[in-house]
């Protein structure tokens, strides 16, 4: 049986966290340059976070961070966010996505990791905190690298290493709720499924022209049949 690779985006597509990420910067900043409200009006979607630090430094100190200061503001911003994360009563699962991992994860030609832009430890504790981390066994992250589609190259590699084979790019599947994610996808030669559970509509994802685009993940069935058996693609919308 031919084994399918399944990477998901985090953020709006598996889950939301409700503004963490943005409570715990602006703590960061606050502690380690006096710097109050440091994300102001940042635009955080499809971006990976080491891009996002990136623009949050530049915005707020002109300047770049030699390596100590840039890794003391990645623990602060990783113990703020561990804080928010159990604070916070925004958080929620997407639509479907819990149904779907615990199906998908009884499939047993089906593998299921991450390409996301989080830092790896601030990945691991969002799942954790939606009650999904036992269904992720590997992932690229924005800690492999700052391009979404390096990150998910190292995410295909890890994939293969884990199958002891190789998986043709046309048995990998990306899914996510950004056009950043359909475009890595693509860069690679891999499917996309694209869900409009984020900021950008059903329209704006087609217009990338991803494999499928869906509305969410609520129909697990015929989504897992189309991606474990092709014959049955044809009834999915």
């Amino acid at each position: 049986m031919t084994t399918k690779m399944l990477l998901f985006d985090i953020d709006g597509t598996l889950l939301l966290t409700g503004g963490c990420g943005k409570i715990a910067f602006d703590q960061a900043f606050e502690e380690l340059f006096g710097i109050k409200n440091a994300w102001g009006s940042l635009k955080p979607h499809g971006k990976t976070d080491p891009i996002i630090i990136e623009e949050l430094i530049e915005k707020n100190l002109h300047r770049k961070l030699d390596p100590t200061e840039y890794d003391a503001l990645c623990r602060r911003y990783l113990y703020y966010f561990g804080q928010a994360l159990r604070n916070t009563h925004r958080f929620r699962l997407m639509p479907g996505v819990a149904a779907f991992l615990e199906r998908g994860s009884k499939e047993t030609n089906l593998l299921i990791g991450l390409a996301t832009g989080n830092l790896e430890p601030a990945a691991w504790l969002k799942l954790k905190r939606g009650g999904i981390q036992q269904y992720f066994q590997f992932g690229g992250f924005g800690s492999d690298s700052h391009d979404r589609t390096e990150l998910t190259r190292i995410a295909v590699k890890r994939g293969r290493e884990i199958a002891s084979g190789t998986i043709p790019c046309e048995h990998i599947y990306v899914i996510g709720d950004t056009p950043y994610d359909i475009r890595a996808a693509k860069a690679l030669g891999l499917k996309t499924i694209a869900v409009a559970t984020g900021i950008h509509k059903r329209a704006e994802l087609l217009a990338h022209a991803p494999t499928r685009c869906l509305s969410n993940l609520t129909d697990e069935s015929g989504i897992l049949h189309y991606i474990t058996k092709p014959s049955y693609s044809k009834t999915l919308p």
